[in-house]
């Protein structure tokens, strides 16, 4: 017999053929019992194509293992803006990132004070080696940033004073926001950097130089609720029209500071409506409207912008904070899906299940427009502690007397306006704020009739002076109240 390696089977031999003999002294000759059969397997082979199919999977593996790695958020850099009251991180990462924030007593025997530990999961420093930062004001004394583990970033804030903190991304890119509240600090400088950053890609050894202040006229505390520091700093650079312009006068003591913020603004349109008018277009000509008219009427008015410039959310209120503004009023126009709504409603700050809040929120924030979809999720990621419960009801009054007054004036002049109400909402612009602050949406861009009416002066004009009247009765119940 021979052995098929091919066929893995026994053949009997050909007729003639003499096997020899398995037996010493056998002659040969066929056996009279043929062996057992056996059953022989070839050694293993894969097949080209399956081979080929295996090492695409291999490297298929090695690409995807060098990607996650290539895209592990880095931190790129921390940016400050301080208030003597507040102070506000901004954190710039390459991807999103999840985070944590732990906070520890003092160590007075190894001269430790209270500190804030930010933690950012899974993440790395562009540049390990960079120094920490001196605070001149604000409840922080210093920030520093180091790999904690390998794997984290750790933020360390030396907080004295702490006594409040939270933190909140925002998206596109991606930042992640921490504000912390504390005992201002005596001796509080009468101008320092508007912007100090604490640079993750600069080289070792630094922060990047600071930006030139820009010095503020002073201003009394209003009321015994006022910090005790009667300096003001502003901590946001401001444009360059607004420093052209010239200063306003000394204001006298006891008058008010409101922060009017026209919303969106250079890149930023904000929603385009019928007839192609741009909401950031139209809200800068309000606010422009209702700061001449606060000052006529003894206010002490900042814009967080008086020109088609880009202001991110998260400077909008750390500039209210570092002006010591005694109100904010964030001022938008409305649009929606369904062209026949209209009319007027103001927000506060508080997270909401309403989908048509979380709609506007979604546009307002920023993310719908630039991401171009809907991240309800993203906009519920406002922690409970960043929503200012000792301000809330200040600001459910002043957002009900500008609804009131706002929809009054209007009637008043001849165009009807639905009164959609007083709602809360997830805004970004309004978290961090010490102050009551609202956002009021004057009116639909995306209704034919209304965005027509908003880009007439004299509907402008109405808008304007009923912000300006909702203001003064909130002020003249707040001064009451204070007096009983």
């Amino acid at each position: 017999m021979e052995f098929d390696s091919t066929a893995t089977r026994w053949h009997e031999p050909p007729p003639g053929f003499e096997t020899p003999s398995p037996f010493p002294g056998d002659r040969g000759g066929a056996l009279a019992t043929p062996p057992p059969t056996l059953s022989v397997r070839a050694p293993h082979t894969v097949p080209p194509h399956r081979l080929a199919l295996l090492i695409t999977w291999l490297v298929a593996l090695m690409l995807l293992a060098a990607a996650r790695a290539h895209a592990t958020p880095v931190v790129r850099a921390v940016r400050q803006i301080t208030s003597p009251a507040t102070t506000r991180l901004i954190v710039e990462l390459s991807e999103p990132a999840h985070f944590r924030l732990e906070r520890s007593t003092a160590r007075p025997e190894l001269g430790i004070p209270p500190r804030l530990y930010v933690d950012l999961l899974d993440t790395r420093l562009n540049n390990p080696g960079v120094a920490a930062v001196a605070l001149p004001q604000g409840p922080a004394l210093r920030v520093r940033a180091a790999e904690h583990d390998g794997s984290t970033t750790r933020l360390i804030l030396d907080v004295p004073g702490l006594s409040e903190f939270g933190a909140f991304p925002m998206l596109d890119p991606f930042r992640l926001i921490i504000d912390v509240r504390g005992t201002p600090r005596l001796g509080t400088p009468a101008s320092v950097p508007a912007d100090h950053t604490l640079r993750a890609d600069a080289p070792h050894g630094g922060a990047q130089p600071p930006t030139p202040a820009v010095a503020q006229p002073q201003r009394p505390v209003p009321t015994q609720a006022k910090q005790q520091s009667d300096t003001v700093v502003a901590s946001v650079p401001r444009s360059s029209a607004d420093r052209q312009r010239p200063p306003p006068p000394a204001v006298p003591p006891g008058r008010l500071k409101i922060v009017l913020d026209p919303g969106h603004g250079g890149k930023d349109p904000g929603a385009i409506g019928v007839g192609a008018i741009a909401e950031k277009d139209i809200v800068l000509a309000i606010a422009l409207q209702l700061r001449d008219r606060l000052q006529v009427a003894g206010f002490n008015v900042v814009l967080t912008r008086d020109s088609d410039v880009f202001i991110p959310l998260e400077e909008r209120t750390a500039r209210a904070n570092a002006e010591q503004a005694d109100l904010f009023v964030s001022i938008h126009g409305n649009a929606s899906p369904n062209p026949r709504l209209s009319g007027v409603e103001t927000y506060y700050l508080n997270n909401t299940n309403d989908r048509a809040t979380i709609r506007l929120a979604e546009m307002e924030n920023g993310l719908r427009a630039v991401t171009g979809g809907g991240r309800g999720h993203d906009v519920s990621l406002i922690l409970s502690d960043l929503i200012q419960s000792y301000k809330i009801e200040e600001s459910v009054s002043l957002a009900e007397q500008l609804q009131k007054a706002v929809v009054a004036d209007l009637g008043a002049q001849g165009w009807k306006a639905n009164d959609l109400g007083v709602k809360r909402g997830p805004f970004y612009v309004l978290v961090g704020a010490g102050m009551p602050c609202v956002l009021v949406e004057v009116s639909f861009l995306t209704h034919p009739e209304e965005a027509a009416r908003l880009a007439q002066p004299g509907y402008q004009q109405a808008i304007a002076a009923g912000l300006l009247r909702g203001i003064q009765r909130f002020v003249e119940n707040t001064r009451v109240v204070e007096n009983l």
